[in-house]
C-alpha cells in the first residue's frame, strides 16, 4: 500500500487525501520563535519541524511564496518561504539545503 495516513487538520487545506506526500518526516515540537518577513517580524510558535520545513502558529496573515527567516533561539536562523497558510497557521518550506538544516536541527532534534 505505502504512504502514511493523515488527518485533515494535518494538511494546509483540510483535505488529507489519505496519503502523506511530504518528503521529510515531521517532528511535533512546541518552540517559541520569530518569523521575519519583508513587512516586519512577528512572534510565532513552531508546532512541527522537518528537514524540509515547519508549521507555525502565527497571529498575522502573510503573503504566500514570500521569503522569510525563521529565528529559533534554541537552534538558530533558517531561510524559508511561505508554502501555505490558513487562519492562525502557516507552513514554511526551508530554502536551505536539507543537510544544512539537519546540521542545525539535528544536534538537538534528531529528524
Amino acid at each position: 500500500m505505502g504512504g502514511i495516513i493523515t488527518f485533515p487538520e494535518d494538511t494546509p487545506d483540510g483535505d488529507a487525501g489519505g496519503i502523506e506526500q511530504r518528503k521529510y518526516k515531521r517532528k511535533p515540537v512546541l518552540y517559541g520563535g520569530r518569523l521575519e518577513t519583508p513587512t516586519g517580524a512577528f512572534d510565532c510558535i513552531t508546532l512541527d519541524l522537518s528537514l524540509g520545513g515547519a508549521k507555525l502558529r502565527l497571529a498575522k496573515d502573510v503573503e504566500l511564496k514570500q521569503p522569510v527567516v525563521l529565528v529559533l533561539d534554541r537552534f538558530g536562523v533558517l531561510q524559508a518561504e511561505i508554502a501555505w497558510q490558513r487562519p492562525g497557521l502557516v507552513g514554511l518550506r526551508f530554502t536551505e539545503d536539507p543537510d544544512y538544516v539537519a546540521g542545525i536541527l539535528g544536534r538537538t532534534l534528531p529528524l
